[in-house]
């Protein structure tokens, strides 16, 4: 190293620098236009396939203009990465132009079916932004929860895959019971703490078998994955059994409530998510009418 003092202080910078990352940039894809849009994909060295059959690609994408496996990323021996058409329907394009085989550049625009990923390269700090939009763009942030626009992508995912496999694929759609009358006599934020509470009840018994989200208000909706009716019941049964039991302490004001919860099960005369959906708000309603606080189909 030079003796010269402003080149050791030049050094010592660009030490930290590199430190906290800024030096190292990987690969990534963002989708700039389509359902997941402004979601970042971190992009393995040896790269992965893009399509919309989860047992067929590690990138699915929710687009009925993109095929079950519809074009590859893969390493170009030089550190970069080439895209490679799978024989798609609708073709692979980069930059406007249909390709069958075209390395990369950053900033590069990928077109598969209605969706438009672009190649980028990312340092840490960069990687945080994006994650943190992502969390900002997807996230509740009174629950933690999915929020719906992100939900309903993860379940048609979720679909498309048990039609696919023809595995198990069930819907809860629940509702807090009497929420009004804890927002008139309590005051909104007392109301606004049970729905943030009951939540993370939803969220920690969901996690391990499925997704869920804040549907909108006091009701949430959640899917789990590879289990049948019994086991989703006992999950359903397990989020009343807390919420009834929990306190909700606010300002030395303590409140209970219950919540009713509706399953319903995919099978093969389900022919969208939003039929699934009806049949689980119907499962609620049955439960809302049999006198609350129950889990009913």
């Amino acid at each position: 190293m030079s003796n010269d003092p402003k080149s050791q202080t030049v050094a010592r910078v660009a030490l930290r620098v590199d430190d906290r990352g800024l030096g190292r940039r990987s690969p990534g894809l963002v989708v700039v236009a389509g359902a997941d849009i402004g979601k970042r994909h971190p992009l393995p060295a040896a790269g992965l396939v893009i399509g919309r059959d989860p047992q067929a690609a590690e990138l699915v994408l929710v687009d009925p203009a993109v095929s079950a496996r519809h074009c590859a990323l893969e390493a170009d021996g030089v550190g970069g990465h080439r895209v490679v058409d799978l024989s798609s329907r609708n073709g692979t394009f980069v930059n406007g132009e249909k390709v069958g085989r075209r390395s990369l550049v950053e900033g590069d625009k990928i077109f598969v079916g209605e969706t438009v990923l672009r190649y980028s390269l990312h340092d840490a700090i960069e990687a945080k932004f994006h994650d943190r939009v992502d969390t900002l763009m997807n996230v509740d942030a009174l629950t933690g929860l999915l929020v719906k626009r992100a939900f309903d992508l993860e379940l048609a995912r979720a679909f498309e895959g048990a039609l696919r496999t023809q595995v198990p694929l069930c819907l809860l759609m629940m509702d807090l019971d009497g929420l009004k009358s804890i927002n008139d006599n309590r005051g909104h934020q007392m109301g606004s703490l049970c729905i943030s509470e009951v939540g993370k009840i939803v969220l920690q018994e969901i996690a391990p078998i499925g997704r869920a989200c804040r549907y909108g208000g006091d009701e949430f909706l959640a899917y789990v994955e590879s289990a049948g009716l019994a086991e989703t019941e006992a999950a359903a049964e397990r989020i009343r059994q807390r919420v009834r039991e929990c306190e909700f302490v606010r300002d030395g004001v303590r409140v209970t409530t219950t919540i009713s919860i509706g399953v319903a099960l995919l099978d093969a005369s389900t022919p969208t998510p939003d039929h699934l959906l009806q049949h689980a708000d119907e499962a609620l309603y049955r439960a809302k009418h049999a006198g609350r606080n129950r889990v009913s189909r």
